[in-house]
C-alpha cells in the first residue's frame, strides 16, 4: 500500500495518469492483468469527476468539446471492448475455449510507450519554444482578499 500511495502522489505531482504508474506495479507484483486495468479504470474515473467539477466550478468547461470528447470516448471504448473480447477468445488443442490476457498486458504496455513518447515529444517542444508566459493559469482570476 505505501508504493501505491507513493505512486498516487508522484503521479499527482508530475501530472501523469496513475495508470501509467500503477498498472505496471500491479502487473509487476502479479495482478491479473484485467484486475491491473480495472483497478486503473476506476481510479481514472475518480480522478476525472473531481477534475471535471473543478473545472465546472470555475466556469472553464467548454461544452462543444466536452460533448464531442465524451462522445468520441464513448463509441471508442465501446469499439475496444468488443475488439478485446474477440481477440482474447482462444482455443486450446482440446478445443476448450479460454482467454488470453497477454493482449490485455500488451496494450497496456503500448498505451503506456506511446504516453511515454508523447510527453518527452511535449517537453522537448516546449523547452525549443521558450517559456509561454500567456496561457495563465486556473487562479488567475481569484483574489484573496
Amino acid at each position: 500500500p505505501i508504493v501505491f500511495c507513493l505512486a498516487g502522489l508522484l503521479a499527482g505531482m508530475f501530472g501523469i495518469g496513475g495508470g501509467i504508474v500503477i498498472v505496471p506495479l500491479l502487473l509487476t507484483i502479479g495482478t491479473h492483468p484485467a484486475v491491473a486495468s480495472s483497478t486503473s479504470s476506476a481510479m481514472v474515473l475518480i480522478t476525472s469527476l473531481v477534475s471535471s467539477s473543478v473545472y465546472f466550478v470555475f466556469g472553464l468547461i467548454l461544452y462543444d468539446y466536452a460533448v464531442a470528447g465524451f462522445v468520441i470516448a464513448f463509441f471508442s471504448s465501446l469499439v475496444g471492448q468488443m475488439l478485446m473480447g474477440r481477440l482474447r477468445q482462444a482455443r486450446s488443442a482440446s478445443g476448450r475455449t479460454f482467454e488470453r490476457n497477454s493482449y490485455l498486458a500488451f496494450v497496456i504496455g503500448g498505451v503506456v510507450l506511446i504516453s511515454a513518447l508523447l510527453m518527452t515529444i511535449q517537453y522537448i517542444f516546449s523547452i525549443v519554444e521558450g517559456p509561454d508566459d500567456d496561457r495563465g493559469s486556473l487562479c488567475d482570476g481569484l483574489s484573496f482578499s
